[in-house]
């Protein structure tokens, strides 16, 4: 017979790694512990849209478009990982411990460490989780059990997502785990058999096939797959390479301190509390803690990183807590610093990204519904870190935040530019956008240029030049002509010139493409002299200087294909 899956949280929550922002803005609002009803459902909906956490096609074609369901499931999603009580507590959809915890958590690794505990309490079924019969199993437990499993016997410790949808969401019980490693074995092996790319996807259809069922089909097996994946994710404990799910290298202690541990259900009387406030973790106590400090300093240190340890014996477990937190994140940076070395080897990647970006997104599209401006912003600091010649750090370049995988979690925050790259001699403030028509003018002009005219004034006691770069699918004239004239006016009234050139997505593509193509790489001091040359050409009107850029644009590329 076939089992039914298993799914973490909520499916049609497909970003999980907004539910922190979701929180926050339920926090700040009048619905918070009033979320009952279609009406409030509607109006978390709404909420949800306008502060950018969520896209609804359908508030965004009409604001009068019932979304009541999106406002209902991604209360269900916060309920379901304990982030918020549910309708049956006292004081119903209030922010619970752990859910607070995650609203005021500052970093990555304090966030992950929220989704650590949530997951850790997290048991089905329950009294919010219904869906499957006893006995009670831990999804996470299932999964952390399998991939060591996995390693213990010599083979790949990871699970593909294919891996994911037609066996290990399957599994329930950890009774099953040796058998579940076999079937994973016997799948790898028949995979392996596969004389082409197409009898591979053939023999990847035909097992996810085997356990369809009337409930499940093969696409709602794959979403909850895919669901699984962005949810284990966030604990921090995994990482995502090519479409497969494997440990954290810098988690690995935390994981077997976890699996040292005999599983046992949480009891049914103490199950909410538990979730609501967030399962122990083995670092709450002291000689844990240690240990995980201790392996995390080493692989800073093996990494070339200085890291002085204080006495540990004498620290509290919230000191070293806190210790602990701040060696993780110090990992995450190494992590993202050998990524941003990576990039000029990724410039293909990143042009498949650009290139998406010029197109309307669809759903296949490799760009997320709904996630067009933090991927368009994503996607140009790839760029920039590609070029390979930064003097400021890959965190300090954007504004935005990237998950464990270095993949966008939302736009840069208003009050400051979107990225700024350093170089030696000048910078680049970089703004985005992907409005079009007068509008763009309304709503791009004056924050451009007061955020450019902000980094010129910090700048410049450094002896750096500061240009702006406005980058659009279209640019309108409007638009230009602000920039043309490049004017702003500080408090005191002195009056500042700024350089700022607008171009269209299309045209900085041509430049990095054949840049790369050329000379596999996109010289700065080039890039910056198109810049320069584009803003001698500012002294014609608006609509010609738009031609000119072009010229530019054109004569550069043109220049770069005659080196072949």
């Amino acid at each position: 017979m076939t089992q039914k899956a298993w799914y973490i949280g909520n499916t049609t929550v497909r970003n999980a790694k907004r539910l922190k922002d979701g929180l926050r803005v339920l926090l700040n609002s009048q619905l918070h512990g009033n979320l009952i009803g279609r009406e409030k459902e509607q109006e978390f909906a709404k909420l949800l849209h306008n502060e950018g956490i969520v896209f609804v096609k359908r508030l965004n074609d009409s604001p009068s478009s019932d979304a009541s369901d999106v406002g209902r499931k991604w209360r269900a999603a916060l309920m379901q990982l304990g982030f918020i009580k549910p309708f049956f507590a006292d004081d119903p959809f209030t922010i619970t411990p752990n859910g607070m915890r995650l609203v005021e958590s500052r970093t990555m690794p304090s966030e992950q460490e929220c989704f650590l505990r949530a997951l850790l309490a997290y048991q089905i079924p329950s009294d919010i989780e219904r869906s499957f019969h006893e006995p009670i199993f831990s999804p996470l437990r299932i999964v952390l059990e399998i991939i060591a499993a996995l390693e213990r016997r010599g083979l790949e410790a990871e699970i593909s997502k294919h891996e994911m949808a037609s066996i290990v969401q399957l599994t329930t019980s950890l009774e099953e785990i040796d058998d579940v490693v076999n079937r994973i074995v016997r799948y790898r092996e028949k995979l392996a058999t596969a004389t082409s790319a197409m009898m591979r996807k053939e023999l990847i259809r035909e097992h996810l096939q085997s356990v369809v069922t009337a409930s499940q089909s093969a696409n709602t097996l794959m979403d909850y797959a895919d669901s699984n994946f962005r949810y284990l994710k966030l604990t921090g404990l995994f990482v995502e390479k090519g479409n497969k799910l494997r440990f954290a290298s810098h988690k690995k202690t935390i994981i077997e301190q976890i699996l040292e541990e005999p599983y046992t259900p949480i009891p049914e009387s103490e199950y909410l509390e538990t979730l609501w406030n967030g399962a122990k973790l083995p670092t709450d106590n002291a000689p844990k803690a240690i240990e995980v400090i201790q392996t995390t300093a080493q692989l800073l240190t093996e990494s070339g990183q200085t890291v002085e340890l204080p006495n540990l014996e004498e620290m509290g477990v919230p000191d070293l807590s806190r210790l602990r937190l701040e060696l993780e994140d110090d990992w995450l940076k190494v992590l993202e610093k050998q990524y941003a070395q990576d990039q000029a080897n990724q410039w293909q990647d990143i042009l498949q990204y650009l290139q998406a970006l010029t197109q309307p997104i669809r759903r296949n599209s490799i760009i997320p519904q709904g996630e067009g401006a933090a991927y368009f912003e994503w996607s140009i600091w790839r760029a920039f870190l590609a070029i390979n010649s930064l003097c400021n750090e890959p965190w300090e370049a954007r504004r935005f935040k990237v998950d464990q995988d270095f993949l966008p979690l939302h736009p840069a925050p208003g009050n400051g530019p979107d990225m700024i790259f350093e170089f030696d001699d000048f910078v680049i403030v970089v703004e985005v956008t992907l409005t079009q028509s007068s509008r763009q003018e309304a709503a791009e002009g004056e924050p451009v240029r007061r955020h450019v005219a902000e980094i010129v004034d910090h700048y410049e006691q450094h002896g750096k030049r500061v240009y702006g770069l406005f980058l659009a699918n279209k640019i309108d004239t409007n638009t230009a002509e602000t920039f043309r004239i490049g004017v702003w006016y500080r408090p005191d009234d002195s009056r500042m010139a700024l350089r700022i050139v607008p171009l269209t997505l299309e045209q900085f593509i041509h430049l990095f493409e054949t840049g790369f193509r050329i000379n596999g790489r996109l010289d700065y001091k080039l890039l910056e002299q198109v810049l320069r040359d584009c803003l001698v050409e500012s002294n014609n009107d608006a609509p010609e200087w738009k031609r000119r850029i072009q010229q530019q644009i054109d004569r550069t590329v043109q220049r770069l294909n005659s080196i072949t």
